[in-house]
């Protein structure tokens, strides 16, 4: 089923131009070059791509957890009007588990495996809310019940290890949506779980995002998924946006030919395995000091002599923008 695409309105989250590296004894990786994405109240956006391409990298520099060899060298971040990139580590953290939100890709490595369940969401709240100390037990408890966690009293008491996969990211989503945030995101949070449980916890973020006009990105490397999930999809291959469009757009007419490549090798909607069609290549190694100004040039079947030129921003439509130096007609 593919989603009903909300109307999201200003951008509540806006990322212009970054450019990210880390500094390492091996050289210098240019993670992120010249990202940019927005997400409207209320809208679900997918940021794909296979492994390397820069998602995860991208989420913690917006929230201010990159790793310490890291440094932001161009663009901006902005949150309501609010550049995160001035924020001070205090404004930051305030800001981290009340207006933004986080569920991690695993689960039970994020979860304090020495505390209780019940006391960790109590833990969030007594952060950011004034309640009186009487009344977390009764808030903590209504979070689990509200993400569908059966007998909540009783889960209250749990610890992680005492839980299923799929109950441990229930309790994450519990703990991302405690506050109320205005903006989710969620880092592959259905890594490791069987496909009932992933449908049911994918189908629990949406409702709580349109329940409360969340603005939600989805981090993920499965193309399929994020077509069931996310209004808006936002490609990203080594470190560059190569497209960005309606979910709806970008499958029906894919104008990079590394989106194409991905939904050929998606299984979903394919009779056979034969039908799959292997992306060739890999990712460039992103310490190279003459890295092409598109990434994809070098594994890339349809690549003219324009595409070494460098990138331009292509307008698709008044929304969608497209970097791409040989824009493809729609396939």
């Amino acid at each position: 089923m593919t989603a009903q695409p909300a109307e999201a309105g200003p951008s509540l989250l806006a990322i212009d131009d970054m450019s990210l590296e880390f500094r390492t004894r091996s050289g210098t990786v240019r993670a992120l070059e010249h990202v940019s994405l927005s997400i409207g109240r209320g809208e679900i956006v997918g940021l794909v791509g296979e492994s390397g391409s820069g998602k995860s990298v991208l989420c913690h520099a917006l929230l201010g957890l990159s790793d310490r060899a890291a440094r932001i060298t161009s663009g901006r971040i902005r949150f309501d009007g609010i550049d995160l990139r001035a924020a001070t580590e205090r404004e930051l953290q305030d800001l981290r588990g009340r207006e933004i939100g986080m569920v991690f890709q695993n689960p039970r490595a994020a979860l304090n495996p020495i505390r209780k369940i019940g006391e960790q969401l109590e833990d969030v709240l007594a952060r950011h809310h004034a309640i009186r100390s009487v009344d977390l037990r009764a808030r903590a408890i209504a979070c689990l019940r509200e993400v569908a966690i059966a007998d909540p009293e009783r889960r209250f008491h749990a610890y992680p290890f005492e839980l299923s996969g799929g109950m441990c990211q229930r309790v994450m989503i519990a703990l991302a949506m405690s506050s109320r945030p205005r903006l989710l995101i969620a880092d592959e949070p259905t890594t490791g779980l069987d496909v009932t449980t992933q449908a049911a916890v994918l189908e629990l973020i949406r409702e709580r995002a349109r329940a409360d006009r969340v603005a939600t990105l989805l981090i993920t490397h499965d193309l399929a998924l994020a077509a069931d999930f996310c209004d808006r999809i936002v490609v990203m291959h080594a470190g560059h946006v190569v497209e960005t469009g309606s979910t709806a757009r970008l499958f029906a007419a894919p104008r990079h030919p590394y989106t194409q490549a991905l939904i050929g090798s998606t299984p979903a909607g394919r009779a056979s395995l034969d039908e799959l069609q292997p992306i060739a290549g890999g990712l460039p190694d992103l310490r190279r000091t003459d890295l092409p100004p598109c990434r994809y040039i070098e594994r890339c079947p349809q690549a003219l002599e324009a595409c070494g030129a460098p990138i331009r921003h292509v307008r698709v439509d008044a929304t969608e923008d497209f970097a791409c130096a040989n824009p493809l007609p729609p396939s």
